[in-house]
């Protein structure tokens, strides 16, 4: 059982409940991520660039996970001797039309997108800034030496509204999920390839974690979900500088 270990009283009459969760250091584990050479995690990028690249590909063309689908297939993970012998499966007297599809979309909605709020749940920010895999691809610019070509703090609009434009681009993402993306491979291809142009982009206006902080959705998604850290997080904000 977790207790409130402390609360904060301000001015203007808002109370606010400290230390919800426990970190690591006061259940007397000691945290291990952190300590994990950044060239480690440089590798856990790479993997998962490239298989978040592999996924987007697939979505504009995948010769072979339908196969996976196809009840008749000798690899289907659908595959029903049942259903071999007598493929129909018959609903309110009408035999089911059973179409294979590609797992692509599937596997992003799925597993992806659920994967990623569990890292953050559970590990935090800290964790998740370092293998963020469009991060990582917005880092592009940097990686070619151009240098930005604004200044962030030049742009105090954008400092002092950006989680009202998270959170505009959140629903207006949302939406389009619904009403466009969610049904649609193809169109999903295209809003992930979207967004990572956008993301190099901002990057290479802007420099250093620009999307990150102040245009990724996610971002605003994160604090809603868990503050400055998650439940096994440490609290990297309150670090001292490496």
């Amino acid at each position: 059982m977790v207790s409130v270990l402390a609360v904060r009283k301000y001015p203007n009459g808002y109370w606010q409940c400290l230390n919800w969760f426990p970190t690591m250091e006061q259940k007397g584990v000691k945290v291990m991520l952190s300590k994990v050479q950044e060239q480690s995690w440089h590798r856990v990028r790479w993997v998962l660039a490239i298989s978040w690249l592999i996924l987007i590909l697939s979505l504009f063309y995948d010769p072979i996970s339908h196969n996976l689908t196809d009840p008749d297939h000798l690899f289907s993970l659908f595959r029903d001797p049942i259903l071999t012998r007598d493929p129909c499966v018959q609903v309110q007297g009408v035999c089911l039309d059973e179409k294979p599809y590609a797992l692509g979309a599937r596997l992003f909605w799925g597993m992806i997108v659920p994967s990623a709020i569990m890292i953050v749940l559970v590990f935090g920010h800290e964790t998740w800034r370092r293998i963020c895999p469009l991060y990582f691809l917005s880092q592009i610019p940097r990686a070619l030496g151009l240098q930005p070509q604004r200044d962030i703090s030049k742009n105090p609009w954008l400092v002092r509204n950006h989680l009202y434009v998270q959170f505009a681009i959140f629903l207006i993402g949302l939406n389009c999920r619904i009403l466009f993306v969610n049904s649609d491979r193809l169109v999903l291809g295209l809003f992930l390839s979207l967004t990572i142009v956008s993301a190099i982009m901002m990057v290479f206006l802007y420099g250093g974690r620009s999307w990150c902080h102040y245009v990724c959705p996610f971002g605003m998604v994160q604090m809603v979900f868990t503050g400055p850290r998650g439940l096994l997080g440490t609290e990297a904000h309150n670090a001292p500088p490496k």
